[in-house]
């Protein structure tokens, strides 16, 4: 029997990044999405879920429902857009102030990655 298992990863407890984590707002971390569900400063471990879908999120009004986004200075923005992370997830509602996202993991691969067309979903 296997002696590694540590849970199902729904949820993981990492050390939250430059800037601190907010409850409910989406943050990357490397190449792995995460959805804090408590505040957290920088550097402080925090509980962050790796998917489901997730509403009430600052978005772009300009977007649409099934929108590929990312994150920049906490609101949602258009996959792709200069200085945001990297994609999030996909929009399930349309904008309006906010939105609902279903976090999508595999999304998010670097902007190089992005930019030279090999990395993300």
């Amino acid at each position: 029997m296997a002696k590694n298992y540590n849970g199902d990863g729904q949820t993981v407890t990492l050390p939250a990044p430059a800037g601190g984590v907010i409850a409910g707002l989406p943050v990357v971390i490397g190449s792995l999405v995460l959805v804090p569900l408590d505040n957290a400063a920088e550097g402080e471990d925090f509980v962050g879920v790796t998917g489901g879908e997730w509403g009430g999120i600052p978005c772009d009004d300009a977007l649409a429902l099934g929108a590929r986004v990312a994150m920049l200075e906490g609101e949602m923005v258009a996959a792709g857009t200069a200085s945001a992370t990297a994609p999030i997830g996909v929009l399930t509602s349309d904008p309006a102030g906010t939105a609902t996202v279903l976090i999508v993991q595999g999304m998010a691969a670097t902007q190089a990655e992005l930019d030279a067309g090999t990395g993300g979903a």
